[in-house]
Parts: C-alpha cells; sequence; structure tokens
C-alpha cells in the first residue's frame, strides 16, 4: 500500500508540473516502477519523451458572493469594485494592512479568509518559499498577455516548479517628496534628509527595507547588502537622523506633505497625490541622487483562500487597458499594462524613471538567512 500512495503521489505531482519528467523518472526507479508502466504513467501525464506543461490542480469555478481583498489603504479605486461587481455579480469586500511586514506575519500565523493579497515583490517571494501561496492558473488571466514584457516573468517569481505564484498590481519608486515652498534650498539626495537644519521637517517611512536602505544608500551601500558590518553602520546613521525625524510612517505620504511637512521619504504615488492637489510650484518628487528602490507590488492567491478562482478573475479584470487605466488614474502609481496610457493621467507616466535614472535603481530582493538581521537591525532602530 505504502508503494501504491507513493506512485499515486508521484503521479499526480508530475501530472500538476509540480515535478519535472527528469525527477519523476529518478523517483519512480527508486520505487523500482518497470519501464513499461513509467512509460504509461509519462503517456498519460503529458507524453513520454516531452515536456509536461505546468497546470494547477482543477479548481472550484462556483462564483462566490463575495472576495475577500486584503490591501494597503487608498490603494484600490471603489469604483472599479463597484464595476466588478456588476460584471460578475460578486462583491469586493476590502480589509488594510499598513506594512508589508505585518502582511506577512499574519500569514505566517495562519490568517485565512483572504482570496487576494498585494505583497511587494520581495515579501511575495519570501510567501512562495514558504509555501503560503496558492499557483496561479493562467488560463483564467488571458489578460495577461497586457502586461509589459519585463514584468512577466521576474527574477521574484521565477517559477522554478514550474507554476507561476505572482502578477504585477502596481509599480514605483522610493524616493523624497518636497516642498519647494517651504525649503527652498534645492534637495537632490538622501544626504539631505540627515542636515540638522531640517530638525522636526522630515517623515521617513515605516518600512523595515526601505527606511534602512536609505541608510545603506546614504553610506553608498546596496539596498540588498547582506554585510552586517554595513547594516550596523545604516542603523547607526539612522539611529544619528532620528532627531530631525517627526514620524515614521508608510501611509500618510500625502498628507503630511499636504499639512505642511516639507521632506518626506515615500512611495512616488502618494507623494504624487499631493503634488496633484498642491500644483508643481509646491511640491517636486526626487529621485536620490545616491540611487532609490524600483518595487513591484504583486497580487497572490493565499494558499487558505476561500475562492481562488474569483481571484483569477479579478486579476484578469485589473489587466483590461481600461480598468488599469482607472487604477492608475486613483492610486497615481505606475501601472503594468503600457496600453492603459492611452486612458489615463499623463502626468503619472510623466513621472516614470527614464533610462538614465533606471541607471541607480535597484530592487529590493530577499536576502535568504540574512533577514534575521535586518529584523533586528530595524527592531533596534525603532527602540533606540
Amino acid at each position: 500500500m505504502q508503494g501504491q500512495g507513493s506512485l499515486s503521489e508521484l503521479s499526480r505531482q508530475l501530472a500538476s508540473g509540480a515535478m519535472t519528467r527528469r525527477h519523476f523518472l529518478k523517483r519512480a526507479a527508486a520505487l523500482g516502477l518497470s519501464a513499461s508502466a513509467t512509460a504509461a504513467i509519462l503517456s498519460a501525464c503529458g507524453g513520454q519523451g516531452t515536456a509536461v506543461t505546468a497546470s494547477p490542480t482543477p479548481m472550484d469555478t462556483t462564483l462566490p458572493e463575495k472576495l475577500f481583498l486584503f490591501n494597503w489603504s487608498d490603494y484600490m479605486d471603489p469604483k472599479i469594485k463597484k464595476s466588478f461587481e456588476r460584471t460578475y455579480g460578486v462583491t469586493v469586500v476590502e480589509s488594510y494592512y499598513d506594512s508589508n511586514e505585518a502582511l506577512l506575519a499574519k500569514l505566517m500565523a495562519g490568517a485565512a479568509g483572504y482570496d487576494i493579497v498585494v505583497p511587494d515583490n520581495n515579501t511575495a517571494h519570501i510567501m512562495m518559499k514558504s509555501g503560503l501561496l496558492h499557483p496561479l492558473d493562467m488560463r483564467y488571466i488571458p489578460n495577461f498577455k497586457n502586461v509589459t514584457a519585463r514584468l512577466q516573468k521576474p527574477a521574484y517569481d521565477p517559477e522554478d516548479d514550474g507554476h507561476k505564484y505572482s502578477v504585477p498590481y502596481q509599480w514605483g519608486t522610493t524616493g523624497i517628496g518636497h516642498r519647494k515652498d517651504l525649503i527652498a534650498e534645492p534637495i537632490t539626495g538622501w544626504a539631505d534628509l540627515w542636515n540638522p537644519a531640517y530638525k522636526h521637517k522630515i517623515n521617513m517611512i515605516d518600512d523595515e527595507r526601505d527606511l534602512l536602505g536609505a541608510g545603506l544608500q546614504v553610506l553608498g551601500y546596496s539596498y540588498n547588502s547582506t554585510n552586517q558590518s554595513e547594516l550596523d553602520q545604516a542603523v547607526a546613521k539612522l539611529i544619528e537622523q532620528k532627531p530631525l525625524v517627526l514620524s515614521y510612517d508608510s501611509i500618510n505620504t500625502k498628507r503630511a506633505l499636504v499639512s505642511g511637512v516639507p521632506l518626506v521619504q515615500g512611495w512616488n504615488g502618494y507623494v504624487l497625490q499631493a503634488y496633484a492637489e498642491l500644483g508643481p510650484e509646491k511640491v517636486e518628487y526626487v529621485l536620490p541622487r545616491e540611487g532609490f528602490v524600483i518595487w513591484v507590488d504583486n497580487m497572490v492567491i493565499p494558499a487558505k483562500a476561500p475562492s481562488p478562482y474569483a481571484a483569477l478573475l479579478f486579476m484578469n479584470y485589473l489587466f483590461d487597458p481600461k480598468i488599469a487605466a482607472e487604477l492608475v488614474d486613483y492610486t497615481w502609481y505606475s501601472s503594468p499594462v503600457p496600453a492603459a496610457k492611452q486612458y489615463s493621467n499623463p502626468v503619472v507616466w510623466s513621472f516614470v524613471p527614464g533610462e538614465k535614472d533606471m541607471q541607480r535603481s535597484e530592487l529590493i530582493l530577499d536576502v535568504g538567512a540574512f533577514r534575521v538581521s535586518y529584523d533586528a537591525a530595524f527592531a533596534q532602530l525603532k527602540s533606540a
């Protein structure tokens, strides 16, 4: 019975794409499976001598009454939720988190009930490696063809097991929002946020990798440094800055700028929302000369999602160029759908970094076991 159970599981994994043909052959030989039986299974699961096409286990395609979206605040246009409901008869119920760390901790603690969550690229990669995600059946996302080629198979979702686990939601940068009417001096880089003249005129982001990254960058180090000495220096540099900082906040960037905080480390969309309200005479967005982050927020389906099918339909809906344009006009972040440009506010697209700027950008990546050091560094900084 044990051998039969093992064979059944091998066949299931081969058919679903969770196991490669080469791995199957090795495991089959170890079980003592005959050559004819092996060939028969290969033929049934994709044909002898051919690669097996990865396809997730068939899902329940019954439409639920509700789709549960766990997202950042002010990151989804309510009109899109309503139009999706009119199209499919499914109500989108949205709840919120304020950091990638909080999202990851919640899922790792076993939280269930979410159909879609929206982590950044680094957090999505950790979730994949931790077995927290449901593989995507791309047959239900035909509009994925509209996504820009460079985000269709990114480094953080390499599809090593034959499955895809993420699709891009929005992308952007981390830089500095500057109230030009309150600080006349030019702001050009991270080093300006250590100027004693700006005491209590600075908000820093409350995000582990972005905040520590500013400290690393001002010292000339990589956002993805795995050198303990470099990380320690960055923490010391940020502790040195603390007396100048008014607050650490990830989600109120627009509000801070509009209310009169002159310098805010933040994500481009929040800064551009303030730009839209106050105008270019008062607000500018600075990509620091030392370097800046390029990030990608992604839609993923938690392993315990109530309705993966509804989640896939929602993902596909957002990749329609006109719907993608609506989302851009609401969030002011960059869309992964280039065709959305013709339907959306050109100001947003004018702030997409050019090739010259992109040369000093860096994508935050998972640093593996060194994550523990970043966690400890962040805790040290916040408690100092």
